[in-house]
């Protein structure tokens, strides 16, 4: 069963190792040892959050400003378990649980896809999934730590890559005008909040008004096609 899943999985373990080391190099420049590196990406299982908690925490942003931004974004992974929870109806609380809790997006992606189209695949085979992921970002980033406490990596660099990242997933969304929209209204946010000195809270008011504008504007436009339509 391992290597099947080894065999599905390798080239998302591969991107892993890519997008782990840099997190893992900028995470040692916090003063973290490469242990404590391995124990929060082992336990810790989004791996957006721990960048942002490092550029955040170099930058000298208040510990409550990075806890709601952190927050903000890893609020998605409690939809990923809702949705995956009705395919899991033949396992047991326990194993529910354990998938749930030990959930990444790639390991979402995978699961659900596997669990819709009815294949051999329940919830040994999605924990499974789960920790050989997580086992492997954790050593990526502690590598990472590593090799970055014996090469100078500009900081610069290595956090550009999880910019990169979030650039490449907003091209990869449908062209809609709720993304449009929120895409537009989050970076307007940032600049007002950075322009009135509110830069401590620009990320999360980022977050929240990029969403509550987008859902009002889609909402205005289908209330105005429902009427047309009438």
């Amino acid at each position: 069963m391992v290597l099947k899943i080894v065999r599905t999985v390798w080239p998302v373990m591969l991107t892993y190792v890519a997008i782990g080391a840099p997190c893992g190099m900028i995470m040692g420049q916090t003063g973290m040892e490469p242990w404590m590196v391995f124990a929060l990406s082992s336990t810790f299982v989004t791996g957006s959050g721990q960048f942002m908690i490092c550029n955040l925490w170099l930058a000298d942003v208040p510990a409550p400003s990075i806890i709601a931004s952190v927050a903000a974004i890893s609020s998605r992974f409690a939809l990923y378990s809702a949705s995956i929870a009705p395919h899991l109806r033949g396992a047991s609380k326990r194993q529910t649980l354990a998938v749930a809790a030990t959930l990444t997006e790639e390991a979402y992606g995978i699961s659900l896809a596997k669990l819709v189209e009815g294949e051999d695949w329940g919830p040994r085979e999605s924990f499974v999934l789960n920790v050989i992921l997580i086992a492997t970002w954790g050593i990526s980033c502690t590598m990472g730590a590593i090799v970055g406490a014996v090469v100078d990596v500009p900081t610069a660099i290595a956090a550009f890559v999880c910019t990169s990242l979030f650039i490449c997933l907003l091209f990869s969304q449908r062209l809609s005008r709720g993304n449009v929209v929120a895409a537009v209204s989050g970076a307007v946010s940032v600049a007002v909040c950075k322009f009135l000195g509110l830069a401590n809270i620009a990320v999360p008011a980022s977050v929240v008004v990029g969403i509550a504008i987008a859902l009002a504007c889609d909402a205005v436009f289908d209330g105005r096609g429902a009427r047309d339509a009438r």
